[in-house]
């Protein structure tokens, strides 16, 4: 844990005993002194910039007179407690994924904003926003839609209960030498469940099993309870459709869908399909999948299966998936996430599906295009190709090597033990090594990824305006680029949707620009004060 104390700012030197009088009658004037206040962030197995940008931001915060402690937290401890598990004590500073169904802004406006929902780490509530977060889920008419996404945005940045910081560029980094055909999923990061690079890339040598230099983010191979690896699941277990690096929902398991009315979807599965234990997948698996999954309701899909009201057989590969309400946002975020499970398999379930371990049952058993071969935690996972799948990649397997820290995966580069490496390894890391050896390759990925600071808006003082205002207006982004990311990265616009996602954008909203002399005065007009030795106190009473 690392403690920043606060810097006077603007203070001169007391002197004498008139000063020291005065000074301790301008403290008693005062309210209660703001106490220390915690930050967490992702810890070095997620890689050094978000202690940089951790630090960085802290540097800047202290100048409002705050005590700070800064500490790291492992990413999968990060993500059950403080993403999910609704445990954050102050502020988190971390990035949320540019995940394939992020391109739409359900999950920006509804699922880490919205009350209740699981995601909203930062426990802010608004019943209004919430209501119009809701209702824009079920407007049909795009352009309807597109105003209330755009209302939504000046609505949280009028408010201001957390804020992002940056919009993160990533890397992928290969050996070309024995690689080729390895392509950019941009604007979605090298994610695990996208074609691009994972399906297109074709060896060059006899070696055919692509060494995945990475960290051990895999908690189970379940997929109803899989919160962190959840796109590695996912290349076991099919979805129905996927969305491809132009931002479009694209058939995958589902060969075609249909909308019957604005509740009910027909989906037709492709033909031939059959799962890694060569039984056939029918229709039959899909409504048994979606049925249980809405009995089951497990926690780490809340935020997909909300919606669902049942499903029903048509024929041997067509099947009826009816809604409670009208969702614009069904093709983009559920049918990409929705999956398919064998239900000779788990018919067999205990009573609690969602805490099966089907590793040691030896039930590890998809559709997918890889198959599950073996899982030594904190060392190895590894996927067999599944030739016989209607898009298999074009090598024998995926090893998924769990390195942990940016030094072992820069060595496994070099060595030749990892072939690519996606994150963990700083992007200018991966971009210097390409430059310096002739074997690797550097493909740069603009994102959606953003860094965000969320607060506890549950408590003093992130349960002020002002205070988070000021908080705000005392952010440095653009040294969060330069000292967090080393330039591989752009300040984030003001709202939470990402400015890359286009129209969805509200590019009308006007900007915060930093400013710390700014940041006090809004405390200060808020009736908070500074005692004689720079420290922060709330407004009397």
């Amino acid at each position: 844990m690392i403690h920043l104390k606060p810097r006077r700012f603007g203070a001169g030197l007391a002197v004498g005993l008139l000063a020291a009088t005065s000074a301790l009658a301008q403290d008693a004037a005062l309210g209660e002194a703001v106490q220390p206040l915690s930050v967490v962030y992702y810890a070095a197995d997620m890689g050094p910039e978000f202690e940089q940008s951790a630090r960085a931001l802290a540097d800047e915060w202290q100048k409002l007179g705050v005590t700070l402690q800064l500490v790291p937290v492992q990413f999968s401890t990060f993500v059950s407690q403080f993403v999910v598990g609704g445990q954050l004590e102050d502020i988190g500073v971390f990035t949320v994924g540019a995940d394939p169904d992020r391109v739409d802004p359900a999950y920006w406006v509804h699922d880490i904003a919205a009350c209740g929902q699981r995601r909203n780490g930062s426990k802010w509530c608004d019943e209004e926003y919430t209501a119009l977060a809701t209702a824009q889920r079920a407007m049909i008419n795009p352009d309807e839609r597109l105003e209330a996404v755009h209302e939504l945005q000046e609505m949280l940045v009028e408010e201001m209960p957390f804020f992002p910081v940056i919009n993160r560029t990533y890397g992928i980094i290969y050996n070309s030498d024995k690689w080729e055909s390895v392509t950019s999923p941009e604007p979605v990061a090298a994610h695990e469940s996208l074609v691009d690079p994972w399906l297109s890339a074709r060896p060059l040598t006899d070696d055919r099993w692509l060494d995945w230099a990475y960290f051990e983010d895999v908690s189970t191979y379940n997929p109803l309870a899989e919160e962190g690896a959840v796109g590695w699941v996912r290349y076991i277990f099919d979805t129905f459709a996927k969305n491809n690096a132009a931002g479009e929902t694209v058939p995958w398991a589902a060969e075609s869908w249909t909308w019957v009315d604005d509740r009910t979807v027909e989906v037709k599965l492709r033909d031939g399909m059959t799962f890694h234990d060569g039984e056939a997948v029918t229709a039959d698996d899909a409504v048994f999948t979606i049925q249980n999954v809405i009995a089951w309701q497990p926690p780490a899909m809340s935020a997909r299966i909300g919606n669902l009201e049942g499903a029903e057989k048509v024929d041997d590969l067509t099947f009826r998936v009816q809604l409670k309400e009208p969702d614009a946002a069904f093709e983009t975020t559920v049918l990409t996430f929705l999956f398919l499970l064998p239900e000779h398999v788990w018919a067999e379930a205990p009573e609690n599906a969602v805490e099966w371990d089907i590793v040691a049952a030896g039930k590890v058993v998809g559709s997918g295009p890889f198959k599950f071969k073996t899982w030594r935690v904190n060392e190895v996972h590894e996927l067999e190709a599944y030739p016989t799948h209607f898009n298999p990649p074009q090598y024998d397997g995926l090893r998924r090597l769990a390195l942990g820290q940016a030094d072992a995966i820069r060595a496994a580069l070099l060595d030749g033990t990892g072939d690519i490496a996606t994150t963990v390894l700083p992007v200018a890391t991966m971009n210097d090594l390409a430059m310096q050896n002739d074997h690797l390759e550097f493909i740069e990925v603009p994102s959606h990824s953003t860094m965000f600071v969320w607060l506890n808006n549950e408590k003093a003082p992130f349960d002020d305006r002002a205070f988070r205002m000021a908080l705000r207006t005392a952010s440095n982004k653009q040294r969060v680029v330069i000292e967090g990311w080393q330039g591989f990265g752009i300040p984030a616009a003001e709202g939470q949707v990402p400015r890359v996602l286009g129209r969805w954008h509200n590019g009308e909203l006007e900007q915060i620009e930093f400013d710390v002399e700014a940041a006090r005065a809004i405390l200060e007009e808020a009736g908070y004060g500074w005692d004689s030795r720079g420290a922060l106190h709330y407004p009397p009473g």
